[in-house]
């Protein structure tokens, strides 16, 4: 009943008096439905692993749009 007294609250523009409760009930409420033990951690991901991963999927999307740039002149050819 709280969670939901705060979601109306917060959804007609009020302030709630404290917004760390409102985040809390909502994970706890998440958490409830996607069936996660409550005691589960979160795996802190290597940052460095986290760029790589971007980098190459940015270099990826930069080939292929290469590649259907020179795609298109070929067919106007």
């Amino acid at each position: 009943a709280q969670l939901i007294y705060q979601t109306a609250l917060f959804e007609s523009g009020f302030l709630l008096n404290d917004p760390k409760d409102f985040a809390s009930r909502i994970y706890d409420s998440v958490k409830t439905s996607l069936d996660i033990s409550p005691d589960a951690t979160v795996e802190e991901e290597d940052e460095t692993e986290v760029e790589t991963e971007s980098e190459t999927k940015e270099e990826t999307a930069t080939s292929n749009q290469a590649d259907e740039v020179n795609d298109d002149v070929k067919d106007e050819l």
